[in-house]
């Protein structure tokens, strides 16, 4: 295990044991603390610990390393996420969410299990069927692989086929850097006009339903590039419980490779600070190696995965 705490760490939870003191026979006493790396000089690493904030000498460090999240963080994160795109209709079943918007993106016609089901799976199962046929929507579950992996389990033994895996990337927003570069400017607005939601998902933003989910938050940014007049660029962003999340990042095909991407990305850091935002979150999928890879440079990093599980037909 290294006893070297690394830059690259900050905004990851880690683990560090370190010399409390030296016993008068010469031995000397350790203990650990566990927590997200919040930040590190050359004297000192502060650990966000859940008592507070812990300062901690380098040069007591006789161990660290990267500890995975829990199962607790990996929900909470999960709950934030859930806020930063708003459905028109949820409702509690047990410790489930369900969620439905006229089945505009999987996230918000899906059932999200935040806690513990509280009743048998084929009871809550039932009540969740009739509630979205009644919408006319499949029966569609967003489950945290890890956190949740027994749902998983069941779920995959009785048929239902998983797909859409995605990650779930975090970074501190002090931690993020964008690459020296000129690409045009990105203006953040709080409403989107009709250029932004022309470019997302090819138009279907102009759809009511969709322009009705993009814009139901409190405290949204939508950033946009513009060249000649023409939206070529954008992003969304939406700040819950100081968690800047980033979606909807588009580039048209033709301004593609040009870091267009990385500006409004950017762009909603600096928006994001501005209304008290000290961390950020986006999903990739799984199988989306490249903008993976974009955002792993920028600095985020994969914090947990989840994936769907629909109910066969």
């Amino acid at each position: 295990m290294p006893g070297v705490l690394q830059s690259s760490w900050v905004g990851r939870r880690v683990s560090v044991r370190r010399v409390l003191r030296r016993e008068p026979d010469g031995r000397l006493t350790q203990g650990d603390v566990v927590g997200e790396l919040a930040g590190l000089d050359a004297q000192t690493a502060v650990i966000e610990a859940r008592s507070g904030l812990v300062e901690v000498p380098v040069a007591l460090v006789t161990a660290a390393r990267i500890a995975p999240p829990s199962t607790a963080d990996e929900l909470s994160l999960d709950g934030v996420v859930a806020e930063g795109l708003r459905p028109a209709e949820t409702e509690r079943l047990g410790g489930w969410v369900l969620r439905a918007d006229a089945g505009f993106t999987r996230r918000a016609n899906s059932i999200l299990p935040l806690r513990q089901l509280g009743m048998p799976l084929e009871a809550a199962l039932g009540r969740a069927r009739g509630w979205y046929r009644q919408r006319g929507l499949p029966l569609r579950i967003q489950v945290p692989v890890e956190a949740r992996r027994l749902l998983d389990a069941e779920l995959g033994e009785r048929g239902w086929p998983a797909d859409a895996r995605t990650h779930v990337l975090t970074a501190r927003l002090d931690a993020l850097r964008a690459p020296a570069a000129d690409p045009p400017l990105a203006a953040v607005s709080p409403v989107p006009d009709d250029g932004w939601l022309a470019l997302y998902r090819g138009g279907a933003g102009l759809e009511p339903a969709a322009r009705a989910l993009l814009t139901r938050h409190v405290h949204l940014g939508f950033a946009s590039i513009q060249v000649d007049g023409r939206t070529v660029a954008v992003a969304r962003g939406a700040v819950d419980q100081r968690w800047l999340g980033v979606m909807a990042v588009e580039v048209d095909p033709a301004f593609r490779r040009q870091g267009l991407a990385t500006a409004v990305t950017a762009a909603l850091w600096t928006w994001g600070r501005t209304q008290g935002a000290v961390r950020s979150y986006l999903t990739v999928l799984a199988d989306n190696e490249p903008a993976r890879a974009l955002y792993e440079k920028l600095g985020y990093w994969s914090h947990h995965e989840y994936q769907y599980r629909t109910e066969p037909e």
